[in-house]
């Protein structure tokens, strides 16, 4: 099973080296969290920065690690939806479930192990950063330096690499069990799905109900941000779950919506929507994720600054967490989200060669593309939205006493915007590259 493995790593480059980019960026953002908390814990290290050093990689260090999991998780089912016929010939021959999915297993693992190693190196630079500009800005003195050891950054490394493992081997669990004849049914379907619904529905409610604990808490309290940013993480994440049935609840409109556009492009988006909406779930996925998170932890920010809170050193110190939060894991959830949409498009490369064979040109074919992913963005921003707004509620009524301040308008267009530029502008540079590859087949 090792050898195989190795086999199909070095048979699947494209599918490996998503893979280790996501595993990279996530053993740098967390063994650079790790590095800045042992900062903190350090003998040389200042009180008056401990606070800062400690509590900032611990609330931001599990959104991270949970995130990576995730993206993980998701990586793997893009990736192996290019590998039905491979992992059919395999189940053919006598290949049970669990030994695929031991087989992509081991791949992750030895995937996750090779990107750790540059991603510790770099982890040690990212807390460096972190307190060097944290005592640039005056957050922190930043008296005691950046003394991050070597055991807390390793086993943040060690911690993704299980994280990642664990994650590909619960990711392969669908496209494993699937029968090696003939397509599932209906109901087999709606079978396989319920434990993926039942842990969305969990985690949504178990993030609501983090963020509702806010509310007993003191306004000025540290513990109420540390509260509300894990519920936006946990109600994003298991909204994006969800992204099958959200396709499904948003057909018909995704559907007349289309057909408004008109032209070929357009029609040839909605057949695929009406026949195959899994193959925009991926980008329903990262980019419910992306918004939900981006925009709660932006919106929790914009209540404490209108709560005039962050003018002293608890606000200012939330505030600094805040926007590091949102910068690190939107830097991360982005890639998440490039790689998946360019994985997800190159393995269309064959139905873009059938089109091109009966006539669409690499502008249609791009459009096609491009139409599909603006309707998976449309459907994404609003659940997304929705998500974080109701994550965010108990924190505004603790701060402001006002419910509608948890629907904060700059925060949520700019977190829209971006989200709308990264998924448009990669799918028209990948479709379009991918569509002129397809026609010289």
């Amino acid at each position: 099973m090792i050898r195989l493995a190795l086999l199909s790593i070095a048979r699947h480059r494209a599918g490996a080296a998503a893979t280790a980019l996501v595993t990279l960026v996530g053993v740098v953002l967390l063994s650079g969290m790790a590095g800045v908390m042992a900062t903190g814990l350090a003998a040389s290290t200042p009180g008056d920065d401990r606070a800062f050093l400690v509590q900032f990689p611990a609330i931001l260090g599990s959104w991270i690690l949970g995130i990576v999991a995730f993206a993980v998780i998701s990586t793997v089912g893009v990736a192996l939806g290019g590998r039905t016929d491979e992992i059919r010939g395999l189940r053919l021959i006598g290949a049970t479930p669990g030994q695929v999915r031991r087989m992509v297993a081991i791949e992750t693992l030895v995937i996750a192990t090779t990107a750790a190693v540059p991603g510790v190196l770099l982890g040690y630079a990212l807390g460096a950063v972190i307190v060097t500009t944290t005592a640039t800005t005056g957050v922190i003195s930043g008296a005691g330096g950046f003394v991050p050891g070597v055991l807390a950054p390793v086993l943040a490394g060690l911690i993704v690499i299980a994280a990642a493992t664990i994650g590909a081997f619960v990711g392969s669990r669908e496209a494993a069990n699937r029968s090696p004849i003939g397509e599932p049914t209906a109901k087999r379907r709606s079978q396989a799905a319920r434990p993926r619904r039942i842990l969305a529905g969990a985690l949504i409610l178990i993030g609501l109900a983090s963020s509702a604990t806010a509310l007993v808490m003191e306004p000025d309290s540290v513990y109420a941000t540390a509260a509300t940013g894990p519920g936006c993480v946990l109600v994003a994440v298991g909204a994006a779950l969800l992204a099958t049935e959200m396709l499904t609840l948003a057909e018909r409109t995704l559907l007349v919506a289309l057909h408004r556009l008109g032209g070929v492009g357009a029609r040839l988006a909605a057949t695929n929507i009406r026949i195959a909406p899994e193959r925009i779930r991926p980008a329903v996925t990262f980019l419910t994720l992306f918004v939900g998170v981006a925009a709660g932890t932006l919106s929790m920010q914009s209540i404490e600054n209108q709560a005039a809170g962050s003018g002293d050193g608890i606000g200012q110190l939330m505030a600094a967490i805040n926007y590091l939060v949102v910068l690190l894991i939107a830097a991360f959830m982005s890639i998440a989200l490039i790689n998946n949409l360019i994985a997800s498009i190159k393995q269309r490369r064959g139905e873009l060669a059938v089109m091109s064979s009966i006539g669409a040109t690499t502008g249609q074919s791009t459009r096609m593309l491009v139409c599909e992913t603006a309707m998976a963005t449309i459907v994404a921003v609003v659940v997304g939205l929705v998500g974080s707004i109701a994550a965010v509620i108990p924190f505004a009524i603790l701060k402001t006493g006002t419910v509608a301040d948890a629907v904060q308008g700059l925060p949520l267009i700019a977190v829209v915007i971006a989200a709308s530029g990264i998924a448009l502008l990669t799918t028209v540079i990948t479709g379009k590259q991918t569509a002129r590859t397809a026609r010289a087949v």
